[in-house]
Formats: structure tokens, C-alpha cells, sequence
């Protein structure tokens, strides 16, 4: 069975040097990994250090160029460049197509409901799209 990533909206970040909520502590020379340190708190100076942030699944590593990505409940998470760019576009652009469509036949169920000022269902469409502030040009008739 295959399934499709509803839409929502997330807040995300790309990482510099200042998002990091600690470090991942390595000793320097043997590479050894020792723990997480959080950034509040000095980390050795025997040890070298690697950004991380705390997730739900504890604290995860991020370098230069990854998105810390906040869900819908407020989660955080790393997400790589490649896999953020197949998975994320910018809300500030038009609505996805599933999500255009779901708002036109919300808008034109609402003007057949109530079936403003007597127009007719051209209308009723135009009306629908300059809601949602939608243009159609070099539509032929």
C-alpha cells in the first residue's frame, strides 16, 4: 500500500553556528564517543565537539547546510539538504494542487449554500477564486 504525506505546514531553519542545543563529545585523537554535552555547560577541552540537537529520540547531530525542521507538535528534528528539498516547499508560494482543490470546493460549496446576490455558477467560480486570490488568465471562452 502507498501513502501520501498530508499536507502541513512546519517551521524550519537551516543550521548555523548558534541553533545547536549542545554538542556531541568525542575525545580528541582516539575519535571515542562520550556522551552529549548540552551547550549550557563547558565541554572540555579534550574533547572535540559536534552541533547537536534534542529531539524526540534524544540528540542528534547536524553540520553545516541541514534544516532543523519544528512539527506540528512542537518536535524537533535534522532533516540533510537533499532529502529537505524533496520533501518541503515553500508555503509562501501557491498551494499545493491537492490543497488548491480542496480549498476551491470548500469556497464553492459555501456560494452554492448560500447562493449570494442571485449570480449564476460562472459567478459563484469567480467569486470562489478571488477569495482565495487566484487569477486565471488566457482562458479562452
Amino acid at each position: 500500500m502507498e501513502f501520501r504525506k498530508k499536507p502541513v505546514l512546519v517551521d524550519a531553519v537551516q543550521y548555523t553556528p548558534g541553533l545547536e542545543d549542545g554538542y556531541a563529545c568525542y575525545v580528541i585523537g582516539g575519535g571515542r564517543f562520550v556522551g552529549y554535552h548540552d551547550k549550557r555547560t563547558p565541554v572540555p577541552p579534550a574533547f572535540r565537539k559536534v552541533p547537536a540537537i534534542k529531539t524526540l529520540e534524544g540528540f542528534h547531530e547536524i553540520s553545516a547546510g541541514d534544516w532543523i525542521v519544528t512539527g506540528i507538535l512542537g518536535e524537533r528534528y535534522p532533516c540533510k539538504p537533499e532529502v529537505f528539498a524533496q520533501t518541503y516547499e515553500s508555503a509562501d508560494g501557491p498551494p499545493h494542487e491537492d490543497e488548491a482543490h480542496g480549498l476551491i470546493r470548500e469556497k464553492y460549496a459555501y456560494w452554492r449554500e448560500n447562493r449570494l446576490y442571485g449570480w449564476s455558477a460562472a459567478d459563484g467560480m469567480e467569486y470562489t477564486l478571488n477569495m482565495l486570490g487566484i487569477k486565471i488568465e488566457g482562458v479562452n471562452a
